[in-house]
């Protein structure tokens, strides 16, 4: 009697890993339970801090699984670096609370790792949103600067950084419980990765900023996201300046960080999904840029209101408490209207009308815009010559710059408007003669991308955008003109070749 057998194929590897990272989340968290039981460890063995840890890797692990099935593989790879490196802060704390207590040699290596495993979960929260508005493989020159920097900081930190009494005593945000040697390199480094921390999201409001349609609010939500990073070093400092005139425990300002640090990791992740996935609905652009500028404004409270009621501060009780509800109505209210006004310009298209030809304006068309993440382009072999006439049954009129219409063929040519003081005739202009190149810039141009937007996405530099750009211009025929706007015609064009095209 034949037997049957039934194949069984093996999960995929993004599919292994949100379980993967489960388990050694919860082994992590479970060791340390057992460790804080027995009195070892402190702060570091709150349960708190561990089960924040764990949740914040499973969730980057989630995130990583969709990004790669989304196609965003360079971004759905640095979520598992987040990920891989959230577990890894658990288990070398795992190791180095067991080292510690049981009185190892190595136990300072250890003990000198562990004090600088928060850091490299900052740069990969930031690269991984910023990867995932990307349309390019290439590593852009910010990546690079945040790796590297963040990086050297990590090593520096380790090497010049030692505890007094690990995990006896007092913790991590009480400075006088550890030595640095080379104090002015550590600072000097220290400052570095600050700035390079603030790198990305500069690069990414400004990209978003200068945008329109679904590219500005998928940068704007990027942008938020890269925030977070530079909000959690914030909250660090804060924590420690708490400590010496607000008497905060340091131990629960410990355990704070750890949530911090976990709830920004999350935070970014989410906010990468959703940026990879497109076209953003605003209140999704809403809650994110909300929780960023609140969180903002919340620092800037809590900061100032523990500097007020210091001890040694002459003020009394009563006019603390003023003073913090006047700074909280004022600074919560002014950050909850200015995120809602971000976030609604994120949101919100262009009004029509006539623009200036150095703008990026919206396309008013029935034309579905393309994806940025996956732009129809054409192939690269499209024969250059291809035209037809410009009386097919396909063609389309629309309006040109100065308000008159003309007609747009199909297939690979398509009518190039005239500039303003043309004889008005329409010639066709064939979109087989752009590069590769040209074609993913033209495609973002017309989805509202600024000339920053276009070199946020594309990894090349604002220069080589503003060449491209050029080159196609002359490619289609578009002539510069006092009434003619040149953007909004190479879209128009974009955009009518893609719909004749799908």
């Amino acid at each position: 009697m034949a037997r049957s057998t039934t194949l069984v194929r093996p999960a995929p590897a993004r599919q292994v890993l949100p379980v993967v990272a489960a388990s050694t989340a919860g082994a992590s968290v479970v060791a340390l339970a057992a460790l804080g039981a027995a009195g070892h460890g402190g702060y570091a063995s709150d349960p708190v801090g561990a089960v924040a840890l764990a949740a914040a890797a499973t969730v980057s692990t989630v995130v990583a699984a969709r990004l790669g099935r989304s196609g965003h593989r360079a971004a759905g790879r640095l979520a598992a670096g987040l990920a891989v490196s959230l577990l890894a802060y658990l288990l070398l704390t795992v190791l180095t609370v067991a080292a510690v207590a049981t009185g190892q040699p190595w136990a300072a290596v250890t003990v000198a790792a562990w004090n600088s495993a928060w850091i490299p979960p900052l740069a990969l929260m930031q690269l991984t949103a910023s990867a995932a508005v990307r349309t390019s493989g290439a590593t852009p020159w910010t990546h690079r600067v945040v790796g590297l920097t963040l990086g050297v900081v990590t090593l520096v930190n380790a090497v010049l950084t030692t505890a007094s009494e690990p995990f006896a005593g007092l913790p991590t945000i009480a400075g006088e419980s550890w030595r640095t040697a080379l104090a002015p390199v550590g600072a000097a480094v220290t400052l570095l990765g600050m700035g390079a921390l603030l790198l990305l999201p500069v690069t990414l409001w400004r990209a978003a900023l200068g945008s329109h349609e679904t590219v500005r609010a998928r940068l704007g939500i990027a942008a938020a996201a890269t925030t977070a990073a530079p909000l959690t070093v914030a909250f660090c400092l804060l924590l420690a300046v708490a400590r010496a005139p607000g008497g905060v425990e340091p131990a629960l300002g410990s355990v704070a960080f750890l949530v911090a640090l976990s709830g920004a990791t999350a935070f970014a992740a989410g906010c990468a999904l959703a940026a990879a996935r497109g076209a953003a609905e605003p209140r999704q652009v809403t809650v994110v840029v909300r929780v960023a500028g609140l969180t903002a404004a919340a620092l800037i409270i809590a900061g100032v209101g523990t500097i007020v009621a210091a001890p040694g501060s002459s003020l009394g009780p009563t006019t603390v408490a003023l003073l913090v509800s006047a700074l909280t109505v004022l600074v919560g209210g002014a950050a909850w209207v200015a995120t809602g006004l971000l976030a609604r310009t994120l949101t919100s298209p262009p009004p029509s009308g006539p623009v200036g030809p150095e703008t990026t304006p919206r396309v008013e068309a029935t034309i579905a815009p393309t994806h940025v993440g996956a732009p129809h382009l054409l192939p690269s072999d499209t024969p250059p010559t291809a035209e037809v006439s410009a009386g097919t049954t396909d063609a389309v009129t629309g309006p040109d710059a100065a308000g008159g219409s003309g007609v747009v063929g199909t297939a690979d040519a398509v009518a190039g408007p005239t500039a303003a003081g043309a004889s008005g005739g329409v010639g066709l202009v064939a979109l087989g003669g752009l590069t590769a190149r040209e074609r993913e810039v033209l495609a973002a141009l017309a989805e509202g991308a600024s000339n920053a937007g276009i070199a946020a996405q594309l990894v090349v530099s604002e220069r080589t955008v503003d060449a491209h750009l050029r080159a196609i211009f002359m490619k289609l025929d578009l002539t510069p003109g006092g009434t003619t706007n040149r953007r909004v015609q190479a879209a128009r064009i974009w955009l009518e070749h893609s719909r004749q095209r799908s």
